[in-house]
């Protein structure tokens, strides 16, 4: 295939397949508002733009499943038909088929035909008259012709398939472009173009030449570019290394530059800032990305479990790295299917509790300082602590004496643990409890963390917080026994020299009293294996989940953009190291995780003895 119609299937791939991962989402909304005009529309408009995008690209496949497809909606617009739990199912799978279509065409594989017993129920649903509608709803459907509409036309214009893709883009020609909906009916076999035919495919990409003599506006200039994302990786790799760059020079300076020197470091960093910044804004996207296919998502995994479901989406606009939108889809979508598989009961139960039988899943984002964070939150049983508590005693997942000193939010974070399921039988939508470990590890990766509360009786709730970009972090500078560290600025709430008659025994804990609260330490020295120091500590606070922490160390150097780098073989997955960072002097550094380093305290045996720890 030469360059022109690779570029045809990239422009093909990049809108078309946008507009089908938002699809999942528009069909659940209509599942709950069958007579909104506008969403029947919206449907419509994108299998119609798939459909003439395909033949174009002669993917007849899925010119043929989205014919069909764009028939059931042009019967349901025209009143024909109404919407019903059939005809969803039936959508929905075609809507599965088009994804895995559109995949094969990404991966340039051979594309499968849909299956012949889809089509047949999608022909069927098309051609058959549904029940009447109430006159009530009726009254309520001005759209309604008097005349069934014409049949969805198997191919399209030049001009009507470039004032799709005009749409994909939000903008509307002057220059006599049909409106997709309404040149649905349209036959256009004599000026239908064909991929091998580049000249003239090739040209629908490019804005139309006003017709001659028409002294309309020109359409406006085109505001955005589609970059490759290796290019953005690229510029990004490259703005790390200035920052390492700029670091070194700024070290430099302190160790007896001139005044001028000074200033121009001042001036070099503070357009490292600016760049930094631009080039991350450039890599951002909207979350809703991954959050539009869990409507339908969690409907599947309802519908086959005999359980209702609705899901609300908030914070669709929230930005992150795009790296960090394709890596949370996989985790999200495990939390999705878990809350629905085991959180949300069955409807005769939910009545029998006082619920409504329709479950309720929220999903939402919201950046916090350099972070986002992301809840999956349920109106279901929720989890029974004592019981997590038991089977991970029965399990040998902890020891008695631990277990037993555990608080119910302690005993919650346990199902995070390899291994651990409360369930009695296995399924394949969400693993029964497997896989939740998973989902921890995958999420560490990423410099985050989860935590899960739930109230028994009244659903559960998992918090996932993640950094906003996975290049470049705001870190503080410490030493723990005379090496350098970088732990996450965004969690940090303040500093202070600890003052060891303050340090009192509680529980398993050495804590310090403060204005606030009662801070329980973590020690660093210990937990890195290399003793313990005398002289002066300083306490660096931090917020973990719902609760406070204080890290001991013994100095604290100050603020850094570092940039991250991945961990060799031999340090991947120890609990409290997400990554490391290169100092201005050219030595490794590693980037703690505080969730991480709570974690492990609280679990290892190396406990300080009060004396040593006091100095």
């Amino acid at each position: 295939m030469s360059s022109e119609a690779d570029e045809i299937r990239a422009d093909f791939l990049a809108e078309a397949g946008e507009l089908v991962q938002q699809l999942g989402a528009r069909l659940v909304e209509l599942e709950s508002r069958p007579q909104d005009a506008a969403l029947l529309n919206d449907i419509f408009r994108t299998f119609h733009t798939v459909k003439g995008g395909a033949g174009f690209l002669e993917l007849q496949p899925l010119v043929e499943l989205c014919h069909a497809a764009e028939d059931v909606f042009n019967a349901l617009r025209a009143g024909r038909r109404a919407v019903d739990a059939p005809l969803m199912d039936a959508v929905l799978q075609a809507l599965d088929q088009v994804q895995a279509m559109m995949d094969a065409v990404a991966a340039n594989a051979p594309l499968q035909p849909a299956p012949q017993a889809l089509l047949a129920r999608l022909r069927g649903l098309a051609a058959a008259e549904a029940a009447p509608l109430p006159p009530a709803k009726a009254a309520r459907k001005p759209r309604q012709p008097k005349k069934a509409a014409p049949a969805a036309a198997d191919t399209i214009s030049e001009d009507e398939f470039e004032a799709l893709l005009d749409e994909l883009h939000g903008k509307s020609k002057g220059s006599g472009a049909q409106n997709p909906a309404a040149c649905a009916g349209q036959g256009a076999g004599a000026g239908a173009g064909s991929a091998g035919d580049l000249p003239r495919t090739a040209s629908l990409l490019a804005p139309a030449s006003p017709p001659e003599g028409d002294t309309s506006k020109p359409p406006p200039a085109e505001t955005t570019v589609r970059v490759d994302t290796a290019r953005l990786d690229r510029m990004m790799n490259l703005v790390g290394e200035l920052v390492l760059a700029r670091n070194r020079l700024k070290a430099l300076s302190t160790q007896g530059g001139t005044e001028q020197m000074t200033r121009a470091v001042g001036e070099l960093d503070f357009i490292t800032r600016g760049l930094q910044n631009a080039v991350m804004q450039i890599r951002m996207q909207p979350i809703r990305k991954v959050f539009a296919r869990f409507p339908k998502i969690a409907r599947d995994v309802a519908r086959s479990l005999g359980k209702q479901v609705e899901v609300e989406l908030l914070g669709e606009d929230t930005d992150l790295d795009k790296n960090l939108v394709d890596a949370l889809a996989d985790p999200l979508i495990h939390m999705v299917r878990n809350s629905v598989d085991h959180g949300i009961e069955m409807p005769d139960e939910r009545v029998r509790c006082g619920k409504p039988p329709t479950g309720k899943l929220v999903l939402a984002a919201e950046q916090q300082g350099d972070s986002i964070v992301i809840t999956v939150r349920d109106d279901g049983a929720g989890i029974d602590a004592e019981r997590v508590r038991g089977k991970a005693l029965e399990k040998g997942l902890v020891a008695a004496t631990e277990a037993a000193q555990m608080s119910p939010e302690e005993c919650l974070q346990l199902v995070f643990l390899p291994g651990f399921s409360t369930k009695e039988q296995i399924s394949d939508l969400s693993g029964r409890g497997v896989g939740m470990d998973v989902v921890m590890s995958r999420i560490r990766g990423l410099g985050g963390s989860v935590r899960i509360e739930s109230q028994l009786g009244h659903g559960s709730t998992v918090h996932i917080r993640v950094p906003l970009t996975l290049a470049i972090l705001s870190a503080l500078m410490v030493f723990a026994s005379d090496r350098q560290f970088a732990l996450p600025l965004a969690p940090v709430l303040d500093v202070f020299e600890l003052d060891p008659a303050r340090v009192e025994k509680l529980d398993r804990w050495d804590v310090v009293l403060t204005r606030r609260d009662v801070l329980r330490l973590v020690y660093l020295e210990p937990w890195l294996g290399d003793g313990h120091s005398d002289g002066k500590r300083h306490v660096v606070v931090a917020q973990v989940g719902d609760e406070r922490f204080g890290f001991v160390v013994r100095m604290v150097r100050g603020r850094e953009e570092i940039v991250i780098k991945p961990l060799g073989p031999s340090l991947r997955g120890l609990a409290g190291i997400s990554g490391a960072t290169v100092l201005p002097d050219g030595r490794v550094a590693l980037i703690l995780d505080f969730a991480g380093l709570v974690e492990a305290y609280r679990r290892t045996s190396m406990r300080p003895r009060p004396e040593a720890a006091h100095g």
